[in-house]
């Protein structure tokens, strides 16, 4: 039976003037529309269409996902020949995660605030300084500064600060790209995050500064049913969520990071109509964008939920590297070698690294689940992962191998 989007009281999910707008039930007809092109035999057209560079609809996008005539290898080889010439190009950043406390209560994340079954650990200032002198003598060059997400109060301000202290110190080093993946924010909390960071004539940060936040899942009643309702629950409000990269760019951001947890929502179809309804809206408003893809693993202390097939994985990142070419898709370490592998020649960036708190040393990390967000499937140090795309041709920025690297 074909899920069906729920329609909430309103059917617009309000936000301010310019921001991204999502009419629920616009999806629910899009991905009705897209079924039906699939079913008359239109993926072969679309897939010509999107060879030549027409600005495919996501709609368009959702029909050939779900198009049988359309084999996954010649999505993946259409995407690769959208890509720059010469092999794979790839970006890579190491995540660093400051803490694993959290007040939200996401149903499928070991670090939601009732799972009692997790080693709870912040680091502390001198600690996180130490991991990114770690993380630069390994010859990581770009990083994501990790937090939960909080209630609005002291533990909140204190936790923005120390997040911002972290961007500045990851700055202030020469880290060339530096993410923040600290929850939606409030118009008022960007200035203190930014604060003290160069700016350029027009008002924009100047070095590379990029705001993820993962929608998850754009279904509504999906989102309410894996993060929760209760009013108290930062990360409940369905609605800032979405508009957090409207904020972030009135902030003076112009590099932004969403993303859909593949498994959450069974109606993958409308979920890629969304996501391409989003990154289409970000990129006019001349933002750079980064598409994570991350698929729903096993975490500590929760249910292990269907997760989406290694070929529903394939499908989608082939569609959105060949439909946005100006964007990039990223591929983590969530993933097994041979997945990777697979994907090498679409993706546009390929992280490594721990979901642990303050996890690397000189050669390693720690992986120990009872205190990470979730399962890392390629647990290898990452030199030995970009090595092995490094040894398979690509071009890798953000990294600097050092001479004596571990070998694949």
């Amino acid at each position: 039976m074909t899920p069906v989007w729920p329609i909430p009281g309103a059917s617009d999910i309000h936000s301010p003037m310019g921001a991204f707008q999502l009419q629920v039930e616009d999806v629910a007809h899009a991905r009705d529309r897209a079924e039906r092109l699939a079913s008359e035999g239109r993926g072969v057209a679309l897939a010509d269409d999107l060879e030549a560079g027409e600005p495919l609809s996501g709609e368009s996008l959702a029909a050939l996902l779900l198009s049988e005539e359309v084999e996954t290898g010649a999505l993946l080889e259409l995407a690769a020949r959208k890509r720059p010439a010469g092999g794979p190009q790839l970006e890579t950043f190491s995540p660093l995660y400051i803490s694993n406390e959290c007040d939200a209560e996401c149903a499928m994340c070991g670090m939601r605030s009732g799972n009692a079954a997790l080693r709870r650990e912040t680091a502390p200032a001198g600690a996180v300084r130490d991991q990114l002198d770690i993380l630069w003598q390994r010859g990581i060059r770009s990083v994501a500064i990790l937090t939960g997400e909080y209630r609005h109060g002291s533990r909140r301000r204190q936790m923005l600060a120390r997040s911002a202290d972290a961007v500045r110190d990851a700055l202030d080093r020469g880290f060339q790209h530096v993410l923040i993946n600290v929850g939606s924010l409030e118009t008022e909390e960007y200035a203190p995050l930014l604060d003290g960071i160069e700016r350029r004539a027009d008002g924009r940060l100047a070095p590379h500064v990029t705001m993820c936040t993962f929608q998850e899942a754009y279904a509504p009643e999906v989102y309410r049913s894996f993060m929760g309702e209760a009013a108290a629950n930062p990360r409940s409000d369905y609605a800032r969520r979405l508009i957090n990269f409207d904020r972030a760019a009135d902030a003076g951001m112009r590099s932004v990071n969403p993303g859909i947890l593949l498994g959450l929502s069974r109606d993958l179809a409308g979920e890629l109509f969304a996501l391409a309804s989003h990154v289409e809206h970000l990129l006019a408003r001349d933002l750079q964008v980064y598409i994570s893809l991350p698929r729903l693993k096993k975490a500590n202390g929760t249910m292990h939920r269907r997760a989406a097939t290694d070929d529903e994985l394939f499908r989608v990142a082939a569609l959105l590297a060949a439909r946005f070419p100006a964007a990039k898709v990223v591929i983590s370490t969530r993933e097994a070698p041979e997945i990777q592998q697979r994907l090498l020649p679409v993706m546009g960036v390929l992280t490594a690294g721990s979901p642990g708190v303050a996890p690397y040393d000189a050669s390693g990390a720690r992986f120990d689940l009872e205190a990470s967000q979730f399962e890392v499937a390629d647990q290898r140090p990452f030199e030995a992962i970009l090595g092995e795309a490094l040894a398979a041709g690509a071009k890798i920025d953000g990294y600097e191998p050092r001479a004596s690297a571990p070998t694949p």
